[in-house]
Order: structure tokens, then sequence, then C-alpha cells
């Protein structure tokens, strides 16, 4: 894992992101800069796909320590609001049968602030909703300057090539952006943040279910994917019945009760 040969992938942030520039070239060209400015997004490519193997390689101790302090908290809160979304949706008795089909209906009750354009008494695709949700909250706070103790990891992917003071300034038109202009077959990443977002709800949510939801990201790269956690198979085979996109073959794997190395019990289900 720490060859320098070794091919790894792009940070789940680094697809979103790229997907929504490649969208913004295509319906918003006013939000595109000129002149991009590329050398940032390089430099997070560096750390995350080679300086940090380079790192883990010498000594992974300093690594290892420093991994609870920077996530111990924000996986907390991210369980948090998993338990609580998946017992509102069990107290709903929700259960969405297809989720290509899921739309989120925006209510009389809802704010002005909130709806932003999105017409009352209208439904919108799921997946759109929370696209515009994710992102706007992400770069209400685009001046780097008051960035302070704030994560800033969607504006560090997208102010290279976006200006964000654009983007943010028509809150109906971003609506628009999400809800109608955008194309599902060009935002594949985003789907599937969402979809398998839902779709881990339905089963019982463990600290793990927000990597989950990470690791789903990179469905696309692959020709099998495999996983030792049932719940996750059961729910990733039902985002790829409902997927825009072809997907791999997913299968459960059972490392621990075969008492192989991790490495033969892979090698055999890849047979």
């Amino acid at each position: 894992m720490t060859s320098r040969h070794w091919v790894r992938l792009h940070t789940e942030a680094d697809l979103e992101c790229a997907e929504l520039v490649a969208e913004a070239r295509r319906t918003r060209p006013r939000w595109v800069r000129q002149l991009p400015q590329p050398g940032r997004p390089a430099a997070l490519r560096e750390f995350w796909t080679r300086r940090i193997w380079r790192e883990a390689a010498r000594d992974s101790t300093p690594l290892a320590a420093r991994q609870p302090l920077l996530t111990d908290a924000v996986e907390d809160h991210v369980f948090g609001v998993l338990k609580s979304n998946s017992l509102a949706m069990r107290e709903a008795e929700w259960h969405a049968e297809d989720l290509a089909k899921v739309t989120y209906l925006a209510t009389e009750e809802a704010p002005d602030s909130y709806l932003a354009g999105w017409r009352r008494g209208t439904h919108a695709a799921g997946w759109r909703v929370e696209g515009r949700d994710v992102f706007r909250h992400a770069l209400d706070r685009h001046d780097l300057k008051t960035w302070a103790g704030h994560d800033t990891t969607y504006g560090d992917w997208l102010a290279p090539y976006l200006h964000l003071d654009r983007v943010l300034r028509d809150p109906e038109d971003f609506t628009r952006f999400w809800l109608t202009d955008v194309d599902e077959a060009r935002m594949p990443r985003n789907w599937l943040r969402w979809a398998s977002g839902v779709a881990l709800l339905e089963h019982k949510v463990t600290k793990s279910s927000g990597r989950d939801n990470q690791l789903a990201c990179y469905l696309p790269d692959c020709d099998v994917f495999l996983s030792e956690d049932r719940r996750f198979v059961r729910a990733l085979q039902r985002v790829k019945e409902a997927a825009p996109m072809p997907l791999p073959e997913i299968r459960w794997v059972d490392i621990e009760a075969s008492g192989s190395r991790a490495v033969d019990v892979i090698a055999a289900a890849l047979v």
C-alpha cells in the first residue's frame, strides 16, 4: 500500500467537487474562472495520494496518534445525527421501495430562506435537494478570511476553479442549478453519497455508517466491491438496483469465520 507504484484514488470530496465544476462549466459558465488556479488542488492530491503514505511507511505512529484528535469529535457528531435520522424514519414507518423514485416535498411551512426559489407544493429528487443543501452549507462562509475554525474542504477543491461569490450570489439560481439543471448521469458520486446514506439509515446505524457512506463514493471505480459487513452489503445492493450508472458486483465475505488470512479470502472471492 505504501509502494510508489500503488495507484491511489482521489478523495471523495475531490471527486464530488470535480462533478460540480464540470456541470458549472456546462450550465453556469459565469461561475467559472477564466484562469484556473490548480496549484491548491494539486498540492492536496499530492498529500492524499502520496505524501501521507510516505509518512506512514517511514513511521505510522505519529499518524495513528493524530487520527483520533482529528476525527473522533466529528465522528461522534455524525453518529448522533445518523441515529436521530434513522429513528425518525422508523417512527414514521418510512421505507424507500425504490431509491430512484424518492423525492422531497417543499412544504408550506418551510421558510423562504431555505426554499430559495423551490416552489412550495412541488417535489424534487432527494439527491438534488441534499446536494444543494450540502454545498450551500459548505460554501456559506466562502470568504477564506472568515473560515478559521470551519471545515473548508469543499471550498479548497472548488475555489481554484469557480468564483464562489458568484456561485452563492443568487440563491434561487443555485437552487435551479441543483434541482433542474445538473444532469444526474454526470454526477454519479453526488447521487451515490445521497443514495447510500438513505439506504444505510434503513439498517442499524453504527459508528462506521458515516465511513461506509464515504466508501460508497468509490463504487464506480471498482470491478468488484467486497465487505464483511452484511448490512453494508445489503444497503449497497439496494443502491445498485436503483443507480443511474453501472456499478460493480457487490459481495459479502466472512474473513473472521474463515480462519484464513484476509488476503487469501479476498483472492478467493475474486476468482
